[in-house]
């Protein structure tokens, strides 16, 4: 069974990893931009930390293209080559380094700023380093094929298309951002597998949060700005700490990179002549999203007529076309050998069909949009922040703050592009609004942070801002523990301490070519996803199942309908029931020999408490023997 518990000395390890495999090589690449040195430390450090987890998916998609699988020199080559560039630009100009470092941190009212940085940039850090002390597996039915994709690029060593021994899956198309960047910490550091996407997610969790600082520094014209921006999307807000519950860590991975390439991108279309660096950082960052997540690249490319209309006046659309079109076409030639792979797999079919489908008033459309539609915007963000933001947007107006009106813009483009609908377009259900909300979070900090910048920008009283600093680091306690209470793992937790040992029990006594059937449910008509610790088997049991990762809808199986085929099994089971002839001669005919029951029994997410596999059905059958039962793990097998 994968090691799972959390080794001694491995908190360490994982505060100094990331430094050493995404912000040092990032801070190098960005460094060869000359006008970086200009930005200030936080900056250069908030901006190298989204270089350097676009950098990974970038490495590994190249070097599968020349034939390579470089494995743990990923890891431990990016750190060193990184390493070697920091000595050789200190070395270089460790003089300017020092009179800038030293000249930022004298000056009075940024010392105050400062202070309030590192005590809330600590508290945010520790606490999603805290609340993830006491678990040993990611939740939630998404970190099944986290967990999964991960583990094959270490097997691998870089990408692959076979998920065996894993699933039956025989190509592999989905973004793979987060997973090479738990992959390289796998590589430097050989935690297990779960542990590190656990540990990635909350890092990614953190990064989503520092990432915002270039920006609010931007529009707040302040340091105060930036606290401001760590504080309320840290630790004032349930977004995106939440995450955690969810196991969404590609999206956080895409929502760490995001303010960074926007950031890039404002920079490059606002440099009269932007500088060649400046333009492969930026072409790379963007495709590096794009290859981390599909849907998070789509709300970048919405900043692009946002920019256009704000900004685009006094005759300067034609130079920024120009731009555009030059690097739109760095970042196609980056990402074009991923493109062609991915219409290998359904996706693109998948989304297409729905596409089809969902052309205004049609049935289907309006289905879409019932299913699509957001119950209550609570759930994201507090109504009086929502308030908050159309006052500060008000403020923005009419103070003539265009960066604010940029962000402002940029969203609702976002906006209208998840509901097409609206103007009457196609496309309603591609994307969804909750995956559009639950990134809220952004747009909110930037609008909230920015005026607190503007109501700061003069002080210089000591007292005045010693007392801010005080406010600061008192709501960011405050705010912390309020984070450690978001964490809800009895409804988001597949695996349970019982179903671990249960699994251990299997390793001992079941044949390593025993297949399971596990608990799951239909989370809608065209595909079936677990409710128990069953779908974690073929990891930490090495044991094969009836039922994939839920991406076997968008990824070509062994035989041209293995879609409905996964479905048919429990479809028969739902109908006709696990006793029926009809559904014994199926698990037969598939060499379906046991049953596993997890501790959670079926019940997480699953909507309809009816639809589970009954432990008392099955003991009571003379077609199944009980062979272990620990609490509320059944194992059972098919008599023959």
């Amino acid at each position: 069974m994968m090691q799972t518990g959390w080794q001694p000395g491995l908190w360490f390890v994982a505060l100094v990893a990331p430094v050493l495999l995404f912000v040092i090589p990032g801070w190098v690449l960005l460094r060869c931009w000359g006008e970086s040195a200009r930005l200030t430390w936080l900056e250069q450090a908030a901006l190298a930390s989204g270089i350097g987890l676009a950098l990974y998916p970038l490495l590994l998609l190249w070097t599968s293209i020349l034939g390579l699988s470089a494995g743990a020199f990923y890891a431990w080559g990016t750190a060193g080559l990184g390493l070697i560039g920091v000595g050789w630009h200190l070395l270089r100009r460790s003089g300017s380094w020092r009179w800038k470092a030293g000249r930022e941190c004298v000056q009075h009212s940024h010392r105050w700023s400062l202070v309030a940085l590192a005590g809330v940039g600590l508290t945010l850090f520790i606490v999603r380093l805290l609340i993830i002390a006491e678990l040993r597996i990611p939740l939630w039915g998404d970190s099944v094929h986290h967990t999964m994709i991960t583990q094959l690029l270490v097997q691998n060593r870089g990408l692959f298309a076979s998920w065996q021994p894993y699933a039956a899956m025989e190509t592999f198309t989905y973004h793979f951002g987060f997973h090479s960047q738990v992959a390289a910490l796998i590589w430097l550091t050989g935690m297990s597998t779960p542990q590190a996407v656990l540990l990635g997610g909350q890092l990614a969790n953190a990064a989503a949060v520092l990432a915002l600082y270039p920006l609010a520094l931007r529009l707040g014209h302040n340091r105060w700005a930036g606290v401001a921006a760590w504080l309320i999307a840290g630790l004032l807000l349930s977004m995106p700490m939440f995450y955690v519950n969810w196991g969404r860590y590609p999206q956080l991975a895409g929502q760490a990179i995001l303010p960074v390439a926007i950031a890039l991108l404002w920079y490059y279309l606002a440099a009269p002549r932007p500088a060649r660096a400046l333009f492969v950082l930026t072409a790379c960052i963007i495709a590096g999203l794009v290859l981390t997540h599909y849907r998070v690249a789509i709300f970048a490319a919405c900043f692009v007529p946002a920019y256009l209309v704000v900004m685009g006046g006094q005759g300067a659309w034609r130079a920024l076309m120009t731009k555009l079109a030059v690097l739109v076409l760095a970042v196609a030639l980056l990402i074009l050998p991923w493109a062609l792979r991915v219409f290998e797999g359904a996706l693109v079919a998948l989304m297409s069909a729905i596409f089809v489908a969902s052309t205004p008033g049609s049935g289907l459309a309006t289905q879409a949009e019932a299913i699509n539609a957001i119950a209550d915007h609570r759930l994201f963000l507090p109504t009086l922040v929502w308030y908050a933001m159309l006052g500060s947007l008000v403020w923005a107006i009419w103070r003539r703050e265009q960066g604010l009106l940029v962000v402002a813009v940029w969203w609702l483009c976002a906006l209208l592009v998840v509901n097409p609908q609206r103007l009457g377009l196609p496309g309603a259900g591609t994307i969804t609004n909750f995956a559009l909300f639950i990134a809220a979070y952004i747009p909110a900090t930037l609008l909230l942070a920015a005026p607190v910048g503007w109501l700061l920008h003069r002080l210089r009283a000591p007292a005045a801002l010693a007392g801010i600093t005080v406010v600061a680091l008192a709501l960011g306690l405050w705010g912390g523990t309020m984070r450690l209470q978001d964490l809800d793992v009895a409804t988001h937790a597949l695996v349970q301490p019982e179903d671990l040992r249960a699994m251990a029990w299997i390793e001992s006594h079941i044949p390593e070519d025993a297949q399971f059937l596990v608990n799951g449910f239909f989370s809608h008509p065209a595909s079936v996803v677990g409710g128990d610790a069953g779908w974690w088997l073929p990891l930490l049991a090495q044991r094969p199942t009836t039922l994939p990762p839920i991406l076997y809808i968008t990824e070509q199986g062994p035989r041209p309908d293995y879609v409905p085929w996964i479905n048919e099994l429990y479809a028969t089971i739902e109908h006709l029931g696990i006793e029926h002839p009809t559904t014994l001669a199926m698990l037969r005919e598939r060499k379906i020999a046991y049953i596993y029951l997890g501790q959670q029994q079926g019940m997480i997410g699953n909507p309809d408490p009816t639809q589970v596999l009954d432990p008392a059905v099955l003991q009571a059958s003379p077609h199944f023997k009980l062979l272990y039962q620990q609490d509320q793990v059944w194992i059972f097998t098919l008599q023959t």
